[in-house]
């Protein structure tokens, strides 16, 4: 259905948590998967949080490094997973996760590896798998960003406080730039996931951003609800009231409207004027 990036800002306003809560609270057709990759250049944080350490750090991104330079990274890449279980819930056996970096050092040694994991997320996308990709707060942008320019949706996590505010102006600006550039698919992906936390309201972020001329819809928001988000953060205890609380349920909210924007945009970019435009674009250059 789709290969989604969620994009964070500075200030930790809650990306990797907001992935969680996605991956979790996604509707999974028969026969469908949701994998969430970590692939903030930065590294990863759900083996060390939502998973406190249980589970040995011998899997993930940085091995797709070595093994792609032998193999197909298609094969290197399913060994990498590792499968979400819950005795509560079987299902989470189809919500799996590609862990991210352990040292930002890592980072330098994907360069050739990004584009291809982005060809790997769209394969797979179209044999069942929906993607979730964690991008952190500079992924974005430089090598790992192809990630982005190639997604069917963009969203970025932000609160609604004056700080939070600030910094995603620049970055909202600095990402339409890139994808309505030469390698992009147009800002039409772009989309807000908004934390309610400050003064700010969705209709307020919205109103701000057109204002600077950066109109960005706010999709979703979810809750400021730190006892929760501690579960899918730091693995805090998550209770038998975590699913059906305040953050689970609105994270299970947001998927329709996220799903309901990848949608139309795809029509869109498949409808024949589009395609008209985007070749007699191409002829002009």
């Amino acid at each position: 259905m789709a290969v989604i990036s969620l994009v964070g800002l500075p200030g930790a306003p809650g990306v990797t948590s907001t992935a969680l809560a996605l991956l979790r609270a996604w509707p999974l057709d028969d026969g469908r998967r949701m994998v969430l990759a970590e692939c903030d250049p930065d590294g990863g944080s759900v083996l060390s949080g939502a998973l406190e350490g249980r589970v040995e750090a011998d899997r993930g991104l940085r091995n797709l490094t070595e093994s792609s330079r032998t193999q197909e990274l298609v094969q290197a890449f399913w060994p990498q997973l590792i499968a979400l279980e819950n005795d509560e819930r079987r299902s989470e056996r189809n919500r799996l996760l590609l862990p991210g970096l352990t040292s930002m050092s890592q980072a330098a040694s994907l360069a050739p590896v990004w584009g291809q994991l982005t060809d790997l997320f769209a394969g797979i996308e179209a044999h069942g798998h929906d993607v979730l990709v964690d991008l952190g707060r500079s992924g974005a942008f430089g090598p790992s960003g192809v990630l982005a320019l190639r997604a069917d949706a963009v969203l970025v996590v932000m609160r609604g406080t004056v700080r939070s505010l600030h910094f995603a102006q620049s970055r909202i600006a600095q990402l339409r730039a890139l994808l309505d550039g030469e390698h992009g698919r147009g800002s039409g992906s772009l989309g807000i996931v908004l934390i309610k936390q400050g003064p700010y309201s969705a209709r307020e972020v919205e109103a701000e951003l057109d204002r600077r001329g950066i109109g960005t819809p706010v999709l979703a928001t979810l809750p400021y609800r730190p006892e929760e988000a501690a579960v899918l953060s730091d693995g805090a205890p998550e209770g038998r009231g975590f699913l059906q609380g305040k953050l689970m349920s609105a994270a299970r909210d947001a998927t329709t409207p996220i799903r309901q924007r990848v949608a139309t945009r795809r029509a869109r970019l498949a409808s024949p004027l589009h395609q008209r435009l985007m070749k007699g674009a191409t002829g002009a250059r």
